[in-house]
């Protein structure tokens, strides 16, 4: 235990310095020209040292809504509670995608390879006219998604789309699961195309409240 300690305290340590001179002693952060600590410069650090890339420009901006946010986050590290998850943690439970009912659910086939799913999707790329093949992971998409075909005006909100289907997909499921609720694709539909982008005008200015006239 005591050199796991002091292992632990070394690469702490090495985001800490101390200023010497004829002043007395202080704490001295590295990682910000102030010297002062802020949670962004840790997050960065820690980010940077992180072998893997981690689309956080993506999921954390001010366009949209915290909790939307916050649920992209769990799903790109793996950590909704899908019946996957839960398995590994040991319990013993049934698993099937209750989108779909058609194979097993974990959140990467839940928001992008779901059949069901899959339809907000292939609406989406084909108002643009664009082929698109869904990556195999959440956090492969949100690495990808660019939209080059896109105007500058409206990069901002083609940014916050694919957490809007994920949101949008994660509300359905949970009715599903939860609350008995039936299915309905036009359901579904209806809340990816004009429920998120009403609520994306608190946050844009000048926003779109459906895509069809966003990409008018």
């Amino acid at each position: 235990m005591i050199g796991r300690w002091r292992r632990r305290k070394d690469s702490w340590s090495g985001f800490m310095g101390r200023e010497c001179g004829n002043v007395d002693d202080m704490v001295f952060w590295t990682k910000t020209k102030s010297g002062k600590f802020l949670v962004k410069s840790l997050y960065l650090a820690l980010e940077a040292g992180c072998p893997s890339l981690f689309p956080s420009s993506c999921i954390w901006n001010v366009w949209v809504q915290p909790k939307i946010s916050f649920f992209a986050w769990e799903a790109t590290w793996g950590k909704a509670l899908t019946p996957d998850l839960i398995q590994k943690r040991g319990w013993a439970l049934a698993n099937r995608c209750f989108m779909c009912l058609e194979k097993e659910e974990t959140i990467d086939r839940l928001l992008l390879h779901c059949t069901k799913t899959r339809v907000l999707w292939d609406l989406l790329f084909n108002l643009f006219g664009v082929s698109w093949a869904p990556p195999s992971s959440v956090r492969e998409t949100l690495l990808s998604w660019h939209g080059s075909f896109v105007g500058k005006k409206h990069k901002k909100v083609w940014r916050a789309t694919p957490l809007y289907i994920f949101w949008t997909v994660w509300k359905a499921r949970n009715r599903l699961t939860f609350k008995d609720d039936v299915l309905s694709i036009q359901r579904l539909k209806y809340s990816f195309v004009l429920s998120p982008w009403s609520k994306a005008k608190l946050f844009i200015v000048d926003c779109p409240l459906t895509i069809v006239s966003f990409i008018d």
